[in-house]
């Protein structure tokens, strides 16, 4: 078990899967846009040479991310990743790290693949290398290909709205219940796990995200809401 990275904590969801211990080789990082600084957060972690050590000073930290010789980026160009770029980067996996004990790979807006080159990622995502970790960032996870999706471990990071107002104490009663609630509730545990950075908040952070997702496509509020109140009581 890890313990918390401060490079994550705004970002509850990675962080329980940082102090997990296991690193996914291939990470799908599902919200809205920008989703660069959770994305770049990872990869840090990831090609960080103390093994992911909060404010760490070795080479691979200090160095500009874009410029990192273990790092390949590939992103829209302009309007799709092609398979001629995802085939370059490719066939430089075969060879081992020159810093890192890793080698990552950014998909940026991972839903802009073409059928070809998601064809040609999902070969390699089958049997990866195992210095190889691939990141993709999407917020349109139904766009990506469903057997690239199930190759990775997915992470949710719903958009939060620091403007909106503090969490009442009856906000559970609300009626309708409504998804907007869950994310003035996800707003308040993010806080407290920055606060306080005890687990029971992150796994809270996990709970309120099922909720939302069902909410959003009109789930039974009154389930939801009894399965809200038992977590919040255990919190």
């Amino acid at each position: 078990m890890k313990s918390s990275n401060s490079r994550i904590d705004p970002w509850p969801n990675l962080s329980l899967a940082y102090s997990g211990g296991n690193l996914p080789q291939s990470l799908l990082v599902v919200g809205p846009t920008p989703q660069g600084e959770p994305a770049i957060a990872w990869c840090q972690i990831l090609l960080c040479e103390a093994r992911g050590e909060s404010n760490c000073l070795c080479r691979s930290c200090q160095k500009p991310l874009e410029d990192h010789p273990d790092l390949a980026i590939l992103s829209p160009s302009p309007h799709t990743i092609k398979i001629d770029d995802v085939r370059s980067v490719l066939q430089s996996l075969g060879y081992r790290p020159l810093w890192a004990s890793t080698r990552v790979v950014w998909i940026q807006e991972a839903d802009k693949l073409g059928v070809d080159a998601a064809n040609l990622l999902l070969k390699v995502l089958e049997e990866p290398a195992p210095f190889v970790h691939f990141v993709l960032t999407t917020e349109y996870p139904d766009r990506v290909l469903a057997t690239i999706r199930s190759r990775c471990q997915k992470i949710h990071l719903p958009e939060t709205d620091r403007s909106r107002r503090e969490l009442g104490p009856d906000w559970m009663l609300a009626r309708p219940l409504l998804p907007e609630h869950i994310v003035d509730a996800v707003w308040y545990v993010e806080e407290a796990f920055r606060r306080t950075h005890q687990t029971t908040w992150l796994v809270l952070w996990e709970n309120l995200l099922q909720a939302h997702q069902a909410l959003a496509t009109n789930a039974n509020q009154e389930v939801w809401r009894e399965r809200i109140r038992q977590w919040w009581r255990l919190s």
